[in-house]
């Protein structure tokens, strides 16, 4: 795939001094999603920036954002609500902004079914209880995020600064986690806390992870129990890829048990299950065809399923 420079700084002072650049690069997709209901195209495109440099120590520094994570305002990625930079070195890496919290950045998510996501129906999305999804790392404040890898180990911490300029209510969330990859197979734990602030709310979630790469097939199992407050009573989940030559195919499934709550829409609801299926095609170059079906076990929903193109840039 041919990378575009859109621009570059540099001031090059004497041999040896690494140059700071910014580069240009985006992703795009269409197709038709079919929402239980009816089917509709979907199509987008995003441009994005990437900034880069290494200071005279060789520290390294950078940060990333798109487009449409700013607007005329400055109320977005230049307020570090959206987009993120970091330094790193031998001490590790540090990223500010709209980044993901410690448990997430050492175990990720499941396989992305569909070429939109296909998150209606609950999605590949683990659920962590901080970060950038959570509830005090809205507009105008961002996370903090530690990640340092030595050997086979890995250790992440994640925290908010406790204030949201854009909400009533001030709270803090922090969380900790860490990783020990044996040959092909990770395990990790991670312990997330949201101290509520002025809501009286303080929720906890332990989280547990076992990641295996075997050959052209990789497998993801993910569980967690919330503590303190939670209404999270067990999280279930599996996720699993298999490469093919330019095919690959993928899917996950998902439980969870709520402890004196429902869900939103079925009331009568305290667990449910939900999937999802797909695959793509690589055609090289940053073209792919991909498409996949999403369903859960709640009333009055629908399989979803979509098919369509993603460019990478």
């Amino acid at each position: 795939m041919k990378k575009v420079l859109f621009a570059t700084t540099a001031l090059v002072l004497s041999a040896g001094v690494a140059a700071a650049e910014v580069s240009l690069s985006g992703d795009g997709r269409m197709g038709v999603v079919y929402d239980g209901d009816n089917a509709n195209f979907n199509s987008r495109a995003r441009v994005k920036f990437t900034l880069s440099g290494e200071s005279d120590s060789g520290l390294a520094f950078g940060g990333a954002f798109r487009v449409d994570q700013e607007d005329e305002k400055g109320g977005s990625a230049s307020q570090g609500a959206a987009g993120s930079v970091f330094v790193s070195g031998a001490f590790g890496r540090v990223e500010m902004g709209d980044v993901v919290g410690a448990p997430e950045a050492l175990f990720g998510d499941f396989y992305e079914v569909g070429y939109t996501d296909l998150d209606g129906n609950g999605g590949n999305d683990i659920g962590y209880l901080t970060g950038d999804s959570a509830n005090f790392t809205e507009n105008d404040n961002p996370e903090l995020l530690y990640t340092y890898s030595t050997g086979p180990v890995s250790l992440a911490a994640s925290f908010s600064d406790g204030t949201n300029p854009s909400a009533p209510v001030d709270g803090q969330e922090m969380a900790i986690a860490g990783a020990y990859t044996w040959t092909n197979y990770t395990f990790g734990a991670g312990y997330e806390y949201i101290d509520g602030g002025d809501t009286g709310v303080d929720a906890g979630q332990v989280d547990l992870a076992m990641v295996a790469a075997l050959g052209a097939t990789n497998v993801k199992v993910f569980y967690a129990t919330g503590t303190q407050d939670s209404t999270l009573d067990n999280n279930f989940g599996i996720g699993a890829d298999y490469t093919m030559d330019a095919w690959t195919f993928g899917g996950y499934v998902q439980y969870t048990d709520l402890d004196g709550d429902t869900f939103a829409g079925d009331t009568a609801a305290d667990n449910a299950v939900w999937y999802g299926v797909g695959a793509s095609y690589d055609l090289g170059g940053g073209l792919s065809v991909k498409g996949g079906i999403a369903d859960s076990d709640l009333k009055d929903t629908d399989m979803i399923a979509d098919l369509g193109m993603k460019f990478s840039f």
